[in-house]
């Protein structure tokens, strides 16, 4: 791995400012897919929640031109403070800057990182279903308590080229 997907993999920063420092440019966040779904058994267990509680699901992208980052994350809405959850289900803006906008203090917990094909997600960065992705996992903790859950994709080639 390059140090770039080394930094990506492991951080328990802002994915958006590390992605705008590397490209040198704005990244802005395309939401494909926002909904209220209710925590099955797996997401309630992520979560810590219980199943039948209200989830924010929300799936973006995060593009500097081409897609950089693909992610998806779980929200336990009542965990949240309404201003921000109006924030969260309306803006396409990026969670740590919707975290700083409402002064919410928290830390990130690297949960998984791995590397794999990247099948049908090939598609959203261009690339052939046989190239690598790098994906991670981590949990936004607030209070003691899981804020967000969010899992990442990045394109190890995309990454590459940016070195």
């Amino acid at each position: 791995m390059t140090p770039i997907q080394r930094i990506l993999a492991t951080t328990d920063g802002s994915i958006t400012a590390i992605l705008e420092a590397i490209t040198g440019e704005k990244v802005s966040v395309e939401t494909v897919e926002q909904k209220v779904i209710e925590a099955n058994g797996e997401i309630a267990g992520l979560l810590k929640v219980n199943e039948g509680d209200k989830i924010n699901y929300r799936v973006v992208n995060l593009r500097a031109g081409d897609v950089l980052a693909h992610a998806v994350s779980y929200t336990p809405i009542k965990r949240l403070r309404p201003e921000f959850r109006e924030d969260l289900m309306k803006a396409d803006m990026p969670i740590g800057k919707i975290m700083r906008k409402h002064r919410i203090e928290a830390r990130r917990e690297i949960n998984w990182w791995k590397i794999e094909k990247a099948g049908e997600l090939g598609k959203i960065f261009g690339i052939d279903g046989e190239d690598k992705l790098l994906v991670r996992n981590y949990s936004i903790i607030h209070r003691g308590e899981i804020l967000i859950n969010i899992t990442e994709y990045f394109s190890l080639s995309k990454l590459y080229e940016l070195t």
